[in-house]
């Protein structure tokens, strides 16, 4: 019974918008860090006695349950991509919990599609190697997931189906930055990340972003590779906002934000200019990613847990990427 564990991970450039929907290739590359506190635990059995497959979530702070429509139709069509690779009819049981709220901007999608594709990947005997493993999680549906397979700083190339893959740029222990999640809405998301990849292309601003991504992904790149939290700061805060004005004026719209966002994100601005260096970036959700140097974060915690706006925090550090579990074949 393989085990794996797969981290979320944040973007500080954004994937936004999908240029082949059916192998989830991007319009552009993009760069993030694993987290080391939000994480996805997946266990897969293989079970010739069942007649279909059996899929058991337990989301965050919920009791574990029986996953039925959509989320049951993503698990199973992967894992069928998966048995057709590996030439295996065998039915399976898929266990699957997380340590954070899903649906929520926090990639519990990425975490979740990380873990199982290790997992089952492990299970049919298929090939565990990085590049292998990135491309399969990608091909998941969701592409995030190709990110949290390699391990800390991680870039996710711009290619064709072959070259579309993950990889590590740098390790966790290469710079301690934290990423403190403000929660602010716990809910899950009226529209998934998934149509708003098919519609990023109908807004007005999708090109233009795809035009400041050319500068700006090097630029990011070459700010972690220097630990340079002024220049990153700069970059992440600036794609965070251009793909959501994407989201924004797309057709039909779409708003992640509500006001308890915009607060922290002043809030964010305020405390760095008075010294504070912490900037902000939001995914595909409400939620606030509060990024700084380690040094700092129990002060960003502090301010953002005083913020009525904020109903918890969740702390994380640069983390590695999925893993099996010891004791996993």
């Amino acid at each position: 019974m393989p085990t794996a564990v797969a981290p979320a991970n944040i973007a500080f450039i954004k994937y936004w918008g999908m240029r082949d929907t059916h192998a989830t290739l991007p319009f552009n590359g993009s760069l993030s860090m694993n987290l080391d506190t939000c994480l996805t635990t997946t266990s897969v059995t293989l079970d010739e006695q069942l007649t279909t497959d059996e899929v058991i979530l337990a989301m965050y702070q919920q009791p574990a349950t029986v996953a039925t429509g959509r989320p049951r139709e993503r698990v199973v069509a992967h894992l069928d991509r998966l048995r057709a690779l590996a030439g295996s009819p065998c039915r399976v049981r898929v266990q699957s919990a997380n340590t954070f709220p899903a649906d929520a901007g926090i990639a519990s999608s990425a975490a979740g599609f990380a873990a199982l594709t290790l997992a089952a990947a492990a299970a049919f005997g298929l090939p565990l190697d990085t590049p292998a493993l990135s491309r399969l999680a990608r091909l998941s549906g969701s592409g995030s997931a190709a990110r949290s397979i390699p391990t800390g700083y991680v870039e996710w190339y711009n290619g064709d189906d072959s070259t579309s893959l993950a990889a590590s740029i740098a390790a966790p222990e290469h710079w301690d930055l934290a990423d403190v999640v403000a929660v602010v809405d716990t809910r899950p998301k009226q529209v998934g990340s998934a149509e708003n990849h098919r519609l990023a292309a109908t807004s007005p601003y999708f090109n233009t972003r795809l035009a400041e991504l050319e500068p700006r992904l090097p630029a990011t790149r070459a700010a972690i590779l220097a630990r340079d939290f002024e220049q990153l700061a700069l970059h992440t805060e600036a794609d965070a906002i251009a793909m959501h004005v994407v989201c924004m004026t797309q057709t039909p719209p779409s708003f992640y934000w509500n006001p308890a966002t915009l607060a922290v994100m002043a809030a964010v601005r305020a405390w760095r200019a008075a010294g504070l260096p912490a900037c902000y970036t939001m995914d595909a959700g409400a939620n606030v990613h509060v990024i700084c140097e380690g040094t700092y974060r129990a002060e960003v915690e502090r301010r953002l847990q005083a913020l009525p706006e904020v109903q918890f925090t969740i702390a994380n550090r640069v983390g590695a990427g999925a893993r099996l579990l010891p004791d996993t074949p």
